[in-house]
Order: structure tokens, then C-alpha cells, then sequence
């Protein structure tokens, strides 16, 4: 932190570097906004003041989040300038209009009476607020969330209606956003999902058909949108990408702790020998084939893949990663590495209190890459060898530019969720 706050400290001039530098300083928050209000030579201002600047400002996000908040907190004195700014602003402003409706409907009739008469479209600024609790959009930023509300579709659903059915693939996901659903698959007791939460996600990402149907247990509103509109979404958004791969962490089972950090293959016997001289291109897409991740993905995209992916030597005793440093994904072609327990709670009993091993075919680092977070564990050499690295940045700049290849990785991922990890 030190050393960055320097680097920006030097490059930075002007008023960027006076208020970019206030906010990085490592002070109280009450002191930060004291400095602040002294630097910009104005006064502090209250939380009603401040919302009622908020909610005419020019940006209809900014003003849409701002009248949101004077409903979330019950502000009766700025009431007046709601209605003030439903009346007067531009029509093309239509996030402001939805959210103004909404929240002098909840002063008027209360929030549970109002969700009983309102009939039009939840208005953005409410959809946005239940997708960014969503561990999926939950890294997105709001003009974002705002884009994929005024674009999906909704939909209320009567009780009883089904969603999606088993052994159909689904060619639309939806998010439930009101409402709750029953999932029920052959021969498995019946679970219920309360709103918000996706639906069909990893069965439209895949292609694969549905393994439960899902049923509307009380009157639903839905946002949905066809399978290959957001298959395009997630490979032009790097965040989306990220909140998916969070989704999938967050609902593996927690027995299942650590198969996201080793996830066991094949052994390569057939391929050690080519470790030995050097990797070709075609030898690195020979390789690529035979690890989980990349078996299902096609030639054509793993000459792509094959062209970022970096040879590396593992010397004996050497470290890959300290817990904490950011994730790459590692194919071990020969040697072994060891995976060490998890130090973020020493009295952890759980599988984390393991040492994990990964050797020839196995990957590493695959969910965290793609997640956007940092190795949970740290990483060292235990046997010499060699690797193939593909780093995190490489590949999401690679699959911005090709949407198949997310796709099938996609595939094979959600495929590769079942084996265990093996402990040392």
C-alpha cells in the first residue's frame, strides 16, 4: 500500500493527485471528509441535502439510486421534491420516472400493499438492487446492472407455472426475482429457492439439459433472457465472468472446499516425454487435450489457448504461490506440487486443514483465476517437472475475443465439479 501510495504520489499532479490521494490515506473516515470539505472549500452537508442534490442530478442513474434511497430511508421531507422531479424531468430520463413512481407508491400504500397493486415492470433501480445481491452481479457496477435490467425481460408467473423442465435444455435463463420456485428432480425430494437467485445458468452456459424442474410455488416475477445473449454478456463483461465463478464457489458443497483449487486428471504418461526438450505449439495443444478444463475444448480454440500458455520449469522446494498472491492456472505435465493448508483459520477441521498433492494432468488454480480471487493456499514445488502457466489476464483478454471458448470451458467445468481432491 505504501509503495503504490508513493508511485501515485509521484506520477499524479494537480487536483486528481490532492483528492485521489486524500481518499487513499490511511486516516479515519470522518477525518477523510473533514480534508475534503477543506480542500474543495465547501461545507458539510447533511444526508438530506446531499439526496436532494443526488436526485436531480443529470445522470438518471445517480438520480434513479438517490430517490431509491429516500424510500429505503423513510425520508418524508424530501417527498415534496420526489413528486417535484416525476413532474419536471425529461422524458427520455426513464429509470428516474420508474423510480419516482415506486417510491411515493410505497409512501402512499406501503411497501406491501404496493407490491399487491403494482402490475407494470419492476422499475431498474429495484432490479438492480436484488441482482447486487446476487454473488453473480455482485462485483458488476451499477450503469451495468441498470443495462442488464433495461434489457432482460420480465415476466410474472402464477403459481404452478413451470420455468424450466427436466431433460429440456434450456434456451433462456432467468433470475427469480420475486417470488419463490420448488426444484424437484426425478427420485429427489422437492427444494424450495426463495427470490433472488439465478435459474438455469449452468445448464443454458453448457448446453446440457436441465437435471430438476423448476416450478413456480407462489406468484413469480422473473428477468429473462435467451441463453446466447448472455453466453455474448459474458464474454464482453470480465466482472460477469468473475460474479459467475463466485456463484459456482459459493454453491459447492462444503465438503468440496478444496477441489477448486486441484482439479485431478489424467495422468500423462503418454506426454511426459515431450516435457523434456521443450514444448512446440502443437505439443502445448496436445497437452491442453489431455487436462480437465480444456479436453472439451475444440482444436480450433485450443491453438488459441496454446499460443498464451507459458512452459515452466518446477525445481524442487521452490514456491508457485503464498496464499493470498494472484491466481494462474497451472497444468502440470511432470513433478509434483503440494497445496498447503489453508492459514485463514488455523482450527479449521475441514478438508482446508489438508495438504493437497497435484501431479501429472492435474490443474491448479483454475476457479480462483476465473473468480477473480487470490490462492487460498500456498503452493510449492515437492518433485521437479515442468508446467504449462496460463495467466489470468491472457486468457480473459483470449475469450473477450472468442465466446466459444468460454462456452466450453464452461462445459467442462461445471463436468470436472464432481472428483475429490487427493490429501498428502
Amino acid at each position: 500500500r505504501s509503495s503504490a501510495s508513493e508511485y501515485l504520489d509521484n506520477i499524479l499532479t494537480g487536483n486528481l493527485r490532492k483528492r485521489l490521494m486524500l481518499v487513499l490515506e490511511d486516516m479515519p473516515f470522518e477525518e477523510k471528509v473533514r480534508k475534503a470539505h477543506v480542500q474543495l472549500r465547501s461545507r458539510q452537508r447533511d444526508v438530506e441535502e446531499t439526496l436532494l442534490e443526488l436526485i436531480n442530478d443529470d445522470d438518471q442513474v445517480v438520480s434513479a439510486a438517490a430517490i431509491d434511497l429516500v424510500r429505503e430511508l423513510k425520508l418524508e421531507s424530501l417527498e415534496d421534491d420526489v413528486e417535484h422531479v416525476l413532474a419536471h424531468r425529461d422524458a427520455k430520463d426513464w429509470y428516474v420516472f420508474e423510480a419516482a413512481s415506486w417510491t411515493l407508491a410505497a409512501r402512499r400504500v406501503g411497501e406491501a400493499r404496493r407490491r399487491d397493486l403494482w402490475l407494470e415492470p419492476l422499475p431498474a433501480v429495484e432490479i438492480a438492487a436484488r441482482l447486487r445481491r446476487l454473488p453473480l452481479f455482485a462485483s458488476l457496477w451499477v450503469d451495468e446492472l441498470f443495462r442488464i435490467a433495461g434489457t432482460g425481460r420480465q415476466t410474472r408467473h402464477d403459481a404452478g407455472h413451470v420455468l424450466l423442465q427436466e431433460g429440456s435444455t434450456p434456451e433462456t435463463v432467468h433470475v427469480l426475482l420475486d417470488g419463490a420456485v420448488t426444484m424437484r428432480g426425478q427420485g429427489n425430494p422437492a427444494r424450495e429457492v426463495q427470490a433472488p437467485a439465478p435459474l438455469g445458468f449452468e445448464e443454458a452456459l453448457e448446453g446440457r439439459p436441465m437435471a430438476e424442474t423448476v416450478r413456480c410455488a407462489t406468484a413469480c416475477v422473473t428477468l429473462s433472457a435467451p441463453a446466447e445473449a448472455m453466453q455474448a454478456l459474458l464474454a464482453d463483461n470480465t466482472d460477469l465472468v468473475e460474479g459467475l465463478f463466485r456463484t459456482l464457489l459459493e454453491a459447492a458443497p462444503a465438503d468440496a472446499a478444496d477441489r477448486r483449487t486441484v482439479i485431478k486428471g489424467a495422468d500423462l504418461q503418454d506426454l511426459q516425454r515431450l516435457a523434456t526438450g521443450g514444448l512446440t505449439a502443437v505439443e502445448k495443444v496436445l497437452v491442453l487435450q489431455a487436462v480437465p478444463v480444456f479436453a472439451r475444448v475444440s482444436a480450433e480454440e485450443l491453438v488459441q489457448v496454446a499460443s498464451i500458455a507459458r512452459e515452466t520449469r518446477l525445481e524442487a522446494g521452490a514456491p508457485i504461490a503464498a496464499a493470498g498472491d494472484g491466481a494462474s492456472i497451472v497444468a502440470i505435465i511432470t513433478g509434483e506440487l503440494a497445496v498447503e493448508p489453508s492459514t485463514q483459520d488455523p482450527r479449521d477441521p475441514g478438508p482446508r486443514a489438508q495438504t493437497l498433492t497435484a501431479g501429472p494432468g492435474d490443474l491448479i488454480g483454475v476457479y480462483e483465476a476465473m473468480a477473480g480471487l487470490p490462492f487460498g493456499r500456498a503452493i510449492h514445488v515437492t518433485r521437479a517437472g515442468s508446467a504449462l502457466t496460463i495467466e489470468r489476464s491472457d486468457l480473459f483478454d483470449l475469450a473477450g475475443q472468442r465466446p466459444a471458448l468460454l462456452q466450453q470451458m464452461f462445459g467442462a467445468l461445471f463436468r470436472s465439479r464432481g472428483p475429490e481432491p487427493v490429501a498428502g
